[in-house]
């Protein structure tokens, strides 16, 4: 069964290449009006439920898909961003500048994308496996009550975490970029619904390795 997947609308922070983490920072006036194009898009779905992390960006980007199609989001708490510990907060540039100097309060093992993250983050498989649960079980409570489209509303590395286990590849998403989840036989596709507004494959982010932000 397809599903939709949802990055929530841009942020001060995101303009500032901040890492949001699980800190709490809301939409600014493009991410609304970036949230109010997906739903444009999204409402020709036909979509039947709304999953969406708590934190407010995603939650209210949710919202605003929901008022276009007369559905009212369901909040799960799995899908909230990775919590980057002391990372937070910081630009990408400071947190390459500090990996050296914050040493004694980094994992000395590094993570599944190879790098290092202080010892109070999330480690990233357990963000992948704690999404792609949250993915399973909804598509699968939707199967058992006669089928219907979900979207999941929620951040850039849950994205990734998503796309990895289904497309077994890594993409970044933009801001508010819908897409369709889709099986052919054994394999899964990722449809882009706004072809303005696509993700990136993650090879060719050179931003960072930890994927948009």
């Amino acid at each position: 069964m397809a599903f939709y997947v949802l990055r929530h609308g841009q942020t001060d922070w995101n303009v500032q290449l901040r890492l949001q983490g699980s800190t709490d920072i809301p939409l600014n006036e493009t991410g609304r009006q970036q949230a109010h194009v997906a739903a444009g898009i999204l409402a020709r779905e036909g979509l039947t439920r709304i999953i969406a992390s708590p934190l407010s960006r995603a939650l209210e980007t949710a919202r605003i898909v929901g008022a276009a199609s007369g559905l009212e989001p369901v909040i799960d708490n799995r899908l909230i961003e990775r919590n980057f510990g002391l990372f937070e907060g910081m630009t990408i540039d400071e947190v390459h500048a500090h990996r050296e100097e914050m040493r004694e309060h980094m994992n000395p093992d590094a993570d599944l994308d190879g790098k290092h993250y202080p010892h109070n983050a999330e480690p990233l498989g357990e963000v992948i496996d704690r999404v792609f649960a949250c993915v399973n079980e909804h598509r699968a409570n939707l199967d058992k009550t006669g089928g219907g489209k979900c979207l999941f509303v929620f951040h850039g590395i849950p994205f990734r975490a998503v796309t990895r286990k289904f497309l077994n590849d890594m993409y970044s998403s933009p801001n508010a970029a819908p897409v369709r989840f889709e099986q052919d036989g054994e394999e899964w596709r990722m449809v882009p619904l706004d072809p303005d507004n696509a993700p990136i494959q993650q090879i060719y982010n050179a931003q960072t390795t930890m994927g948009r932000i």
